[in-house]
């Protein structure tokens, strides 16, 4: 048995009791802090959701993963890893009763992880995207494995889950997916510049925005903040906040507490139609259709 199969046969095992008997798609947490393990016996339709920074591991199945231009298609014994918040797709597109899909993801804690940047030989930092795909094989998946292992001794959590979890960031960042990871403690300056500028998109989703002035802001040209903006992300600046704007409205659709007209206005479309137009070829049903269910 390779290495790669045998890291992926041995996370499967630390959570086979949480995923038994499970139906539909379930997010389960668990004691070890920020780790989740998840599962779907069924395929899904695209769905909208933000990555976090995490890192994200697929066990069995497969997992599609859309973040504007970036498509990553992620098999057993895959992984991605993001430094910023991002609007995404994701669709499970190989799961069944039978073989249901399994995952784990671990929100990252960016002090220790900065803190283990620090006490590592100094690297050149590289302008690159805010996600990255990798996979367990090599030095990732043994401390990723030493870590999700602690179920099995939730008494044994408090003492060595830090300890697994830095050399766990510590492999990361030796990995492929270093540079994407690196952004979180690294003080580089266009890196700065756009997840400041992605930080005020998301915060004020509703406002209309110029982009002149956000690639002022930022110290750009228009054309360039565009360049650096999309190559970061993977979206246009006006594509990032329409992705916030309509995540957003579902999350109030799915309250109930408003009409549909309404929403629209308050996540800062001046059109109901067009909202309405955006939010169907996004998530495949009408806003009315899920204000209703």
């Amino acid at each position: 048995m390779s290495p790669f199969a045998s890291i992926t046969d041995r996370l499967l095992k630390d959570v086979a009791s949480l995923v038994a008997d499970r139906t539909g798609v379930a997010g389960i947490a668990t004691p070890v802090p920020r780790l989740t393990v998840w599962t779907s016996t069924v395929t899904t339709l695209p769905t909208p959701a933000v990555f976090e920074p995490m890192l994200y591991a697929v066990l069995r199945g497969t997992k599609l993963l859309i973040m504007g231009a970036n498509r990553f298609e992620l098999e057993a014994g895959a992984c991605a890893a993001s430094s910023f918040g991002l609007p995404f797709l994701h669709q499970f597109t190989a799961a069944t009763r039978d073989q249901p899909y399994v995952a784990i993801s671990l929100h990252l804690d960016t002090a220790l992880l900065t803190h283990v940047m620090l006490n590592m030989p100094k690297r050149e930092d590289h302008w690159t995207c805010a996600v990255a795909a990798g996979d367990l094989s090599g030095p990732v998946g043994e401390p990723l494995a030493r870590l999700v292992g602690l179920l099995h001794t939730p008494e044994d959590i408090g003492m060595l889950g830090l300890h697994y979890e830095s050399e766990l960031y510590y492999r990361l960042l030796q990995s492929p997916m270093g540079d994407t990871l690196r952004q979180i403690g690294q003080r580089n300056e266009r890196f700065q510049q756009i997840k400041m500028a992605a930080d005020w998109l998301a915060s004020n989703h509703n406002e209309a925005v110029n982009i002149s002035d956000l690639a002022a802001s930022a110290g750009m040209s228009v054309t360039s903040f565009h360049r650096h903006f999309k190559g970061g992300t993977g979206f246009s600046p006006l594509a990032f906040q329409r992705h916030i704007r309509l995540l957003e409205a579902r999350k109030l659709l799915a309250s109930g507490s408003a009409n549909v007209s309404r929403i629209a206005y308050q996540v800062g479309y001046v059109s109901p139609s067009q909202f309405s137009r955006e939010y169907k070829s996004m998530f495949g049903s009408s806003p009315v259709n899920d204000l209703q269910r």
